[in-house]
């Protein structure tokens, strides 16, 4: 079941949803509701989330993947929450090689990361989940750890570079 809901947005918010929804070329009333059932679904207890069947979300891809046609807005955030993620925890991340943006695998093992790391520190309820994800961190620094491929730079983080955003 679905409802038609209106709202109303200050000028500046409407233009910024205007150019996100051309940039991803879907209209912007599509994109309001995605926004607003993501930001709905984040909002709820993680026993809920698992358990309200959500039909819409099957077109979209998860907040972690860069959505089809890409989006800046996405690449911005994404790196913001990345750099976050390499902040809090350095050492297990000291591995990381500049260039990762450029390696799928690792670009969607370190969003997912940071998402998970969001959704823990917003809605996170059971200390297992905690467990669970400093396992899977510690797993993943390992595995940078041992990465072939030769000696590269490591990363620092900052502002990204000029072809991210491309």
């Amino acid at each position: 079941m679905s409802r038609r809901i209106q709202i109303v947005l200050p000028d500046p918010a409407a233009e910024e949803l205007s150019a996100r929804a051309g940039a991803e070329g879907t209209p912007p009333s599509t994109l309001a509701a995605q926004l607003v059932r993501e930001q709905l679904q984040q909002d709820q207890p993680a026993t809920r989330r698992a358990s309200v069947p959500d039909d819409s979300r099957r077109a979209s891809r998860p907040s972690w993947l860069e959505p089809y046609g890409g989006s800046s807005f996405w690449k911005a955030e994404t790196w913001g929450t990345i750099v976050a993620l390499h902040g809090r925890y350095p050492r297990t991340l000291a591995a990381l090689k500049d260039g990762w943006w450029v390696d799928q695998g690792h670009l969607e093992q370190l969003s997912a990361l940071a998402a998970w790391r969001g959704l823990l520190d917003t809605a996170g309820e059971d200390p297992r989940e905690e467990l669970a994800f400093h396992a899977q961190l510690a797993d993943y620094g390992h595995a940078l750890k041992t990465e072939g491929g030769g000696v590269e730079r490591a990363w620092q983080p900052g502002a990204p570079p000029h072809d991210w955003a491309t």
